[in-house]
């Protein structure tokens, strides 16, 4: 009788093991780190090199978070191979070894100075495809490094997308489970930059390779909780440019479902600690069968040092 028993345990374990990791929660982080020397008044005293512990401790052990996250999007960290104390890329790469990486630079140039928008998920959880990820740039020639023809001179500096398609893993391999993940940073300076920015994002959504992967965007959006562009995310129309958009696949603000009777929080703070409601710029979406269970703003400081001028914000999804 012992011996049926132990087969059948093992018999268990082998039909079913696979599947263990599909039933765990997903949760997400999404952070914009500030690159060094921006730091705002009136804290110049927060500088990167006091900040980055902190950061880490948010990204690697949640001290008020939901983790550990299987997916982190990070916006502004800067890639600048000619300074390593302010190679942001490049320490956290170094730092988060449970984390895969990627990231290409804004402007094109992996040799400059540069922001990214760098992504890290869990390895022992996700296998990224090497054939379905990169980076795409805002503009009118989206796969042109550096491009930025929405703007003249320059303004609100190159911005683009880093995503990726990963296949979830069980004990005995891939579940079969996939999920899409998009982080980006929008034009702060320009509004049909941005709203430009959205369609495109949307449109790449919309004609992923894998229509059935659910799909998970962070970023800094540069846009209130109440904007048009938001609430184009979410499925209502948007006009601009004399047309009207509607996007194909209405996506959940994670946030404002779990949290219905809070209608804004903020997320820029300047390092002052304080929410100021009226500055909720940092999102979290997410698009069925995800369904978000729980949300949160992260307070992590130490003695008043504070990681970045912006809040992260988590959140954790489960399968419907």
């Amino acid at each position: 009788m012992k011996t049926f028993h132990l087969f059948l345990s093992i018999l268990i374990l082998f039909v079913f093991g696979s599947t263990i990791f599909a039933k765990e929660p997903i949760r997400v982080l999404t952070f914009n780190i500030l690159n060094p020397g921006w730091e705002p008044e009136p804290r110049k005293d927060h500088t990167w090199e006091k900040r980055f512990p902190i950061a880490v401790e948010v990204m690697k052990n949640f001290p008020d978070g939901n983790g550990p996250y299987d997916f982190i999007g990070t916006q502004e960290p800067v890639n600048d191979p000619a300074k390593p104390e302010r190679h942001q890329v490049k320490q956290l790469a170094d730092t988060m070894t449970d984390y895969g990486s990627l990231f290409a630079p804004c402007n094109g140039d992996l040799n400059k100075y540069s922001l990214t928008n760098m992504i890290f998920w869990k390895k022992d959880r996700w296998e990224i495809d090497p054939n379905d990820s990169g980076t795409f740039w805002l503009s009118s020639t989206p796969e042109i490094p550096g491009s930025n023809d929405w703007v003249e001179n320059d303004q609100g500096f190159k911005r683009c997308v880093t995503y990726g398609l990963f296949h979830e893993l069980g004990t005995n391999g891939r579940t079969g489970k996939k999920i899409y993940f998009f982080n980006t940073h929008l034009n702060v300076a320009v509004e049909i930059a941005r709203l430009r920015s959205a369609v495109l994002i949307m449109e790449r959504i919309k004609n992923r390779k894998v229509k059935d992967a659910p799909v998970i965007v962070t970023g800094d959006f540069n846009s209130l909780q109440n904007s048009p562009l938001i609430a184009y995310m979410q499925g209502k129309p948007l006009e601009f440019d004399g047309q009207t958009f509607t996007p194909s696949l209405p996506l959940i603000e994670t946030f404002k479902t779990v949290h219905p009777n809070s209608d804004q929080f903020g997320t820029v703070h300047g390092y002052r600690g304080k929410i100021s409601w009226d500055r909720k710029i940092d999102f979290i979406f997410a698009s069925p069968p995800l369904k978000p269970i729980a949300a949160k703003v992260i307070l992590t400081q130490k003695d008043g040092l504070y990681p970045s001028d912006h809040l992260p914000v988590d959140a954790v999804l489960q399968w419907e």
